[in-house]
C-alpha cells in the first residue's frame, strides 16, 4: 500500500513537472512600455518556411495556439521600422496575445528578412526592408499553412490584425484571402491616397511642427532638407528621382531609397475584393486621417462592410489608447461569433 502510495507521489510531481514544463515552452503574453524585453523564444514556438529567391534565407515565423480545437489564426502585422530601431516580432505577438488566445483565436506573427528572434542581421535586414518583401513572406506563410496543413486544430479561417505600416499589407492579404477570412482591424494604417501622397502631407506637418530633422537641425532651418522638399515641385523631382535609383545606402527621413521607391509603387486598395466585415480606426489627429477618411468612404461606396471608429483624440499611436483596443478586440468578437 505504501509502494502504491509512493508511487502515485511520483507520478502527481512528474505530471506536474510535466505540465509546468509544457506552459514554459509556450510563448507568455507581455504589454511592454517603451523598453522592449529580452525574451527566449520558445523553440516550439518557431516555425520556418522556405522564401521563393534561390538562396535566401527561411521566412521565421511564430505561432501560438489556443488549448482547443476549430480555431481560426489571427495574422499580426506590425508597423514600419528603422535601422536603429530594429526588433522582433515576438514584442508585437506577445503585446497582443491575450487579447487573441481569449477569443479563442491562434496568433502568427512574421518576422522581416534579416530578423530571428534576438539575432539581428543589420546589413541583411536593410537590404530587403520594404513593403513588398513582408507581402511576399506573408503570403509564403499562409500558402504554407494552406498546402501543408501543418496546424492541427486550425479551422482555415483567418483573422487580420495590423498597424501603422501592417495596415496596407492586412489589407492586401485580406483582399486576397478574402474567402478564407473572417474579419480585419486596421488601426492607423487604412488609406486611399498614394505613398507620396501622405508622406508630404506628413513631411509638412513636421515642417509646421519645426522638429529635429534627420541631420539634427530643425527642419525649417536645414537647408539640406529644404533643398529636397522646400515645395511640392522639388518633393516630387526628389520622388521620382528615388524611383530610379532605389538605393539601400541613400536615406530620406531615416528610410532607404529602396524602401521609398517599393512603397510609391505600393498598390492601393482593392475595395472591391474586401468582401468581410473590416474595421478602420483612425485618429483625427493623425496625418493621414484625410486619406483614412477617403479609404472609408471609397470602402462603402464598394459596398463593403467597413466599420469605422474615428477617435476625436487619437493620433497615430493606436497603443497609447487601451480603451481603443479594447472597443476593437470587442469588435471583433462579434464577428467571431457570428461565424460559429
Amino acid at each position: 500500500m505504501k509502494l502504491l502510495h509512493r508511487n502515485l507521489i511520483v507520478f502527481f510531481l512528474f505530471s506536474t513537472i510535466a505540465h509546468i514544463s509544457a506552459i514554459c515552452e509556450e510563448i507568455t503574453p507581455y504589454k511592454f512600455t517603451e523598453t522592449l524585453p529580452e525574451y527566449e523564444i520558445p523553440k516550439s514556438s518557431r516555425f520556418t518556411t522556405k522564401r521563393q529567391k534561390p538562396g535566401a534565407p527561411e521566412i521565421v515565423y511564430y505561432l501560438t495556439k489556443p488549448h482547443h480545437n476549430n480555431f481560426p489564426i489571427v495574422i499580426l502585422c506590425e508597423g514600419s521600422s528603422d535601422e536603429n530601431n530594429i526588433a522582433s516580432a515576438i514584442h508585437f505577438h506577445r503585446y497582443f496575445l491575450k487579447d487573441c488566445i481569449d477569443l479563442g483565436a491562434a496568433v502568427l506573427t512574421v518576422e522581416r528578412w534579416g530578423v530571428d528572434g534576438n539575432q539581428i542581421d543589420k546589413d541583411e535586414w536593410i537590404k530587403h526592408y520594404t513593403r513588398s518583401q513582408r507581402l511576399e513572406d506573408h503570403r509564403n506563410v499562409i500558402q504554407c499553412l494552406k498546402t501543408k496543413q501543418l496546424i492541427q486544430g486550425w479551422n482555415g479561417k483567418l483573422i487580420f490584425i495590423g498597424v501603422s505600416e501592417g495596415g496596407p499589407l492586412v489589407t492586401s492579404l485580406s483582399a486576397e484571402y478574402s474567402v478564407d477570412t473572417i474579419a480585419t482591424i486596421n488601426w492607423s494604417g487604412a488609406g486611399d491616397c498614394s505613398w507620396r501622397e501622405e508622406l508630404w502631407v506628413f513631411i509638412q506637418n513636421l515642417i509646421r511642427m519645426n522638429v529635429e530633422c534627420p541631420h539634427s537641425f530643425y527642419l525649417n532651418e536645414c537647408q539640406s532638407c529644404l533643398e529636397d522638399i522646400g515645395s511640392k515641385a522639388k518633393y516630387d523631382v526628389l520622388m521620382n528621382s528615388i524611383l530610379k535609383n532605389p538605393k539601400t545606402d541613400e536615406y530620406f527621413f531615416g528610410m532607404t531609397y529602396l524602401y521609398h521607391s517599393d512603397a510609391l509603387v505600393y498598390p492601393l486598395p482593392e475595395y472591391q475584393k474586401l468582401t468581410k466585415p473590416f474595421l478602420v480606426v483612425g485618429g483625427a489627429l493623425d496625418t493621414i486621417i484625410e486619406s483614412t477618411d477617403a479609404f472609408v468612404q471609397k470602402a462603402k461606396n464598394n459596398q463593403c462592410p467597413i466599420t469605422y471608429l474615428r477617435i476625436s483624440d487619437m493620433d497615430h499611436y493606436v497603443r497609447k489608447r487601451p480603451d481603443v483596443i479594447e472597443a476593437s478586440f470587442a469588435w471583433l468578437e462579434k464577428q467571431i461569433a457570428n461565424v460559429q
